[in-house]
């Protein structure tokens, strides 16, 4: 497709098409997101367990201390495959809505299409109401920089509250650490008796926390990385003797899928908290994009 027969954006976006896609992504991100959820809360409260057996059975406190820790660690390494395919599929479904949206072509080495059937259950399961305007509008700025607009909001949008959920787990890590140090010289525990009544059983919590603060900040970094870099696309797209092309786009996209497979899980509540913020900034990124497009003379008409 050319220019002279452009999709609009903010039009193809808002197909039934699309919004049914839409609805089932948020599902299937909502599911991982239930999972990771309760297998996070299962971890904890096998490490509670634990250590309350402990205190209540002195004399058989190392075979509690060490089974309930063992229990607990393997929960939260082998309790996250389905997690784990439920958040892939919803970023190939997700990836249908991007490429259909910029009217992109699909690159089969980076995604599986998803199974029609999946997407109807998704989308028919789907309670929410964030399937209208999925991306600002870039009026009249010529393809694709149009497309480049949206991809570099897409990016935008979860690089700082990854970086607000880290902090968030990083206190809360110190805290779980004060606390058990402090439980420890309270009960005036032994050096032997503190590792098999709170440090093993806690092994699998703190294990689970780390793994969040790291995934979070590695998402975030690779977020701004990549908005980085399209940021240098998109200075090269508006000088007079260069242009870029859906190829390139496709490059973004590709890296796009990429994070999206792999991106660290925020809590509903807390992007909630966030949203109208986080819209905001969007919108008016976006706006300083396409006027910045206009002056450049980069319109269709």
């Amino acid at each position: 497709m050319n220019d002279s027969t452009p999709r609009m954006i903010a039009n193809a976006q808002n197909t039934e098409r699309a919004q049914r896609l839409l609805a089932a992504q948020s599902r299937l991100y909502t599911c991982a997101k239930r999972l990771h959820d309760t297998r996070v809360f299962i971890v904890v409260g096998l490490a509670i367990v634990t250590v309350i057996a402990a205190f209540a059975f002195p004399s058989g406190r190392i075979i509690v201390g060490v089974v309930g820790g063992a229990v607990t660690f393997l929960w939260s390494v082998l309790g996250s495959g389905r997690e784990k395919w439920l958040r892939r599929q919803a970023a190939f479904v997700q990836e249908e809505f991007d490429t259909y949206v910029f009217d992109m072509p699909w690159n089969a080495w980076a995604a599986e299409h998803p199974s029609p059937t999946l997407i109807a259950e998704a989308a028919e399961r789907y309670r929410g109401n964030r399937t209208q305007d999925w991306y600002p509008d870039t009026g009249t700025v010529v393809r694709p920089l149009d497309v480049l607009i949206c991809q570099r909001s897409n990016l935008g949008w979860g690089a700082s509250i990854h970086r607000c959920y880290a902090a968030l787990l990083t206190a809360f890590l110190v805290a779980l650490i004060l606390v058990g140090i402090a439980v420890a010289l309270i009960g005036n525990l032994t050096a032997t008796d503190a590792l098999v009544t709170l440090v093993v059983p806690l092994l699998g919590p703190v294990r689970e926390l780390i793994e969040m603060i790291r995934n979070n900040r590695d998402s975030s970094d690779t977020k701004t990385k990549a908005e980085s870099k399209v940021h240098s696309l998109w200075e090269r797209a508006l000088r007079p003797d260069q242009e870029i092309t859906i190829t390139d786009c496709r490059a973004v996209q590709d890296q796009i899928l990429s994070i999206r497979q792999v991106n660290a899980h925020v809590p509903d509540w807390l992007d909630n908290l966030r949203r109208a913020r986080n819209e905001t900034l969007m919108q008016q990124s976006a706006e300083h994009l396409v006027d910045e497009a206009v002056r450049h003379g980069k319109t269709r008409f």
